[in-house]
């Protein structure tokens, strides 16, 4: 009993936590999420509201079970012992327990959604208005190119150390996971096959195909990548990682039109919008038929002669709105009836639902 004591009286703390939008409610629930997206931040601070000596938090990754393990039945007797009426299992996984003790309240925490009969909560990694609020500054163009370069990993963007990257990378991944991820950073939003990715892979590692072919599925179930189908019915999806600056730790060539472009996808795949890839123009087809368009620099005449020279693309997608997403530039134009409208991403991304 002496390993449930310790978890019971060194429950853990937060130096410094900044709220996010996910509420949680006053029972039990699934939470889950990727890799570093916050979750046991959220709950350590949920806690907080609790009264003391009155939940239990059992970190399943504690490197005190490489050594020992947790009874069940033992643990079902402490929390009536100790009249504990919440218990919280971080980083959960099915073989930790050999079933899970009865208690008023639980709260599982995990990287995928798992079946256990429980209501579920997903945390996304931070989006911009998240961003934001963790921020001093009151410049929302200054607070835009921050998030660029700090990205929507909270343990990064709080920081805002240059070791964070390394430190989570470190942290989160094991050595194969590792080598994996270093590998899809190289077709951060390229189209590609998982042939594509095996054949690269090879290039650096032994590696087994059905291996990785399994490593891709798992993290695609994890939400650690995302794969886009494509407009233009071809060969592969297009790849993007969860976190474009975390992205740029693992791939120090990617460019800003490579950032700023995931950076648009992710924000719509964050608010649960469906979207194709379009690769030239380069942008995204969403299941209202608006066309969102990637141009963070173009200026409002070099646009408008791109678009006037392939108007033929346009006219046979006959998309209902065209919104062309900038860093900061802001114009309005119209072709053949059509309406093309430029925005600013800072502004563009409050108007999603």
């Amino acid at each position: 009993m002496y390993l449930l004591d310790y978890f019971f009286n060194n429950p853990p703390r937060l130096d410094i936590f900044y709220p996010r939008k996910t509420t949680l409610p006053d029972s039990s629930f699934l939470l889950y999420g990727a890799r570093g997206v916050g979750k046991s931040a959220l709950i350590v601070n949920y806690l907080l509201s609790l009264p003391k000596d009155s939940y239990l938090y059992i970190d399943a990754e504690d490197p005190i079970f490489v050594l020992e393990d947790i009874d069940a039945k033992d643990l079902e007797e402490y929390i009536k012992e100790e009249g504990i009426s919440t218990l919280v299992i971080d980083h959960y996984f099915e073989s930790f327990l050999e079933y899970i003790p009865k208690v008023k309240n639980l709260i599982i925490i995990s990287r995928e959604k798992k079946d256990l009969n429980l209501p579920t909560i997903k945390l996304n990694p931070l989006d911009f208005e998240e961003f934001f609020n963790f921020q001093k500054e009151s410049s929302i163009g200054y607070t835009f190119s921050l998030y660029v370069k700090y990205g929507s990993l909270p343990q990064i963007a709080k920081s805002k150390n240059s070791f964070a990257p390394k430190e989570l990378f470190f942290e989160k991944f094991d050595m194969q996971d590792g080598k994996v991820l270093l590998i899809l950073a190289l077709f951060h939003t390229k189209v590609s096959s998982p042939h594509q990715i095996y054949q690269k892979a090879k290039e650096y590692f032994k590696i087994s195909k059905d291996w990785l072919y399994k490593a891709l599925k798992r993290l695609i179930k994890e939400e650690i990548i995302y794969q886009i189908p494509l407009y233009e019915k071809g060969f592969g999806k297009k790849i993007i990682l969860y976190d474009f600056a975390f992205c740029k730790y693992l791939n120090k060539t990617l460019n800003f039109n490579a950032i700023f472009d995931s950076i648009v996808a992710l924000a719509l795949i964050k608010h649960n919008i469906k979207i194709e890839a379009t690769l030239n123009p380069i942008g995204y087809l969403t299941s209202k038929n608006e066309l969102i368009l990637i141009a963070p620099f173009e200026e409002e005449d070099k646009e408008w002669a791109k678009i006037q020279n392939s108007f033929g693309f346009f006219t046979k997608l006959n998309p209902n709105k065209v919104t062309i997403v900038t860093v900061s530039n802001s114009y309005s134009f119209e072709i053949k009836n059509l309406e093309f409208r430029a925005i600013p991403f800072y502004e563009w991304v409050i108007t999603l639902e």
